[in-house]
């Protein structure tokens, strides 16, 4: 997320006021773009998708409980 102040990969920060970032009030809050966007081409529902964190280009594994 290149575009977000925070580097909030998550979503908003919920810091923005009127579409602009709360860090620089010049800047267009990039979550908001998103969100735009994803309504335009009614994708709403990508907003809510699950995607697994990466690590150097790789899905994190799954960490085993030791006993």
């Amino acid at each position: 997320m290149a575009r977000c102040s925070k580097s909030l990969m998550n979503g908003p920060c919920g810091g923005s006021q009127n579409g602009k970032c709360e860090i620089d009030p010049e800047t267009p809050c990039g979550w908001e773009l998103i969100y735009r966007s994803l309504k335009e081409q009614g994708r709403l529902d990508l907003m809510e998708a699950v995607i697994p964190p990466r690590t150097g280009g790789r899905a994190v594994p799954a960490v085993r409980a030791r006993r």
